[in-house]
């Protein structure tokens, strides 16, 4: 990536991010993709607005998930599942590259690798890293740190990644305070029948579908659920307002949308049950400040 500023923009002329943003905008709206140059541009001019300015860009990331892949980014129900469905939505995020990702403990460790040949720019390695962030904190509610690591493993302050000349980037280390994030969450047969629903809550759930996923018969998972004193369905509607809560309070996605990722039949399907469980409708809980 050049060093050099961006050519200065002439008096009413968009600035040269302003240009790629919205380059980038009319090709989104028309349903198309975003070449790989006009990313890379846009990165490179927003690197060159400093830390802050590709951080927000990380974070714009998950504002407005209206693509499938991003709403499934933010409604993963634990780490985990954050790292499982990161994968799928590499090729959506960049072009050329792949990652590869360790979940250990209180930490999340990045590589940023080349793919098809192409080795990543500096603010591409940023971006990603900050996305893993940003995704980080929407999952575990905790604020993250981030780290970088050279290409022999040597940790470098975030600071590094504006500095030039700067060491050749290979990722980062995402790290949270507090003990570490069980791999599986506890709670026996609940939990477990709750992360399967929180991987598709949209889907058609039955006890028998469920009890399959389990390699259980569908009467002992009925059974084993009544000991803990649960039912199927109050752990599925559970999930779905969970799901629900969070896209409502995260994104500006419509109601309707909403009810149909969250699996509810309709928006006053959504409405009734939210009600019930939360005292107040959609549209007050997302006017909370």
């Amino acid at each position: 990536m050049p060093s050099a500023s961006p050519r200065p923009s002439a008096p009413g002329e968009p600035s040269a991010p302003g240009r790629a943003a919205a380059a980038a905008e009319r090709l989104l709206a028309a349903g198309r993709p975003v070449p790989e140059r006009l990313h890379r541009e846009l990165l490179a001019a927003l690197h060159h607005r400093g830390p802050a300015a590709v951080d927000a860009a990380a974070r714009h990331l998950f504002d407005r998930p209206s693509d499938p892949l991003l709403r499934e980014l933010l409604t993963a129900p634990g780490l985990p599942e954050l790292v499982a469905r990161a994968r799928p939505a590499e090729s959506w995020l960049y072009i050329g590259h792949r990652t590869r990702t360790t979940l250990a403990g209180d930490s999340l460790t990045i590589r940023h690798l080349p793919d098809l040949g192409t080795v990543p720019e500096l603010v591409e390695t940023l971006y990603v890293c900050l996305v893993y962030r940003a995704g980080v904190e929407l999952v575990t509610g905790r604020a993250c740190a981030l780290v970088l690591l050279d290409e022999d493993g040597a940790v470098l302050p975030l600071e590094a990644g504006w500095r030039r000349p700067c060491p050749r980037l290979a990722g980062g280390r995402v790290e949270w305070a507090g003990p570490p994030l069980p791999a599986e969450p506890p709670g026996g047969l609940p939990a477990a029948v709750r992360r399967e629903v929180a991987l598709d809550p949209a889907r058609a759930w039955r006890l028998a579908d469920m009890a399959a996923e389990l390699g259980l018969a569908p009467r002992s998972l009925q059974r084993a659920l009544g000991r803990a004193g649960r039912t199927f369905q109050g752990e599925l509607t559970a999930v779905r307002l969970d799901v629900a809560a969070r896209l409502i309070r995260r994104t500006g996605l419509p109601l309707a949308e909403i009810a149909a990722a969250a699996g509810f039949a309709d928006h006053p399907h959504l409405s009734r049950r939210f009600r019930a469980r939360f005292g107040r409708t959609p549209q007050e809980f997302r006017a909370e400040p």
